[in-house]
This record gives structure tokens, sequence and C-alpha cells, in this order.
């Protein structure tokens, strides 16, 4: 369903951010902020990918109409233009071999 999209977005929002959106506010408060203002967005979007960003933009529809998909999300840039998942291999390794040097 399409409220996975938006869950998607939030956590999205979340993982970029450190904590998700309206975290400090009571779930009422959140609703009112949300039909007021709009979608949450990134505190500092320059510091992100124009990709991650419009990705962010496709979940975060409040009009559910006009949200995008889970197969529509799976063909958006952001998912197809990164690297294979092999290549995290590499990055794996050395973030293990950063933590036993800092133990």
């Amino acid at each position: 369903p399409k409220v996975d999209i938006w869950s998607l977005g939030i956590v999205g929002l979340e993982m970029v951010e450190g904590e998700a959106p309206y975290q400090r506010e009571p779930c009422r408060r959140v609703f009112e902020l949300i039909e007021r203002n709009g979608a949450p967005k990134l505190q500092n979007p320059r510091h992100h990918s124009a990709l991650l960003r419009d990705f962010l933009r496709c979940c975060l529809q409040t009009d559910e109409d006009r949200r995008w998909s889970a197969q529509e999300l799976l063909q958006h840039p952001f998912v197809t233009s990164g690297d294979p998942a092999s290549s995290l291999a590499a990055l794996i390794i050395s973030a293990k071999q950063v933590q036993e040097d800092w133990r």
C-alpha cells in the first residue's frame, strides 16, 4: 500500500538526518504539522544529492494519488544508478578494520 511508501520516505529521512521528522512532537501534533506544512523535508537539502531529494519527494507526496508505487520507485534513478551490492564488501571490510584499529 502507498502508506508503506510514505513510511519508506520517513525512514529515509531518519537515516539521513539521524532522527525521525518531528520526533519530539506528540503524535497528534505531527499530523497537524504535516497538514499545515506539507511533507517533512530534509533540513539541509543542498547537502544531499538531487537523486536522493527526488526519491524522498516521490515517497512523501501527501496526495496518495501522486505518491509513487513500489514498482515505480524500483525504477527511480536513485535506486537504479547505484553501484552493485557486491561493491559493499570492500566498504564493510574497511569499516571493520577501522573499528578494530580503534580498539
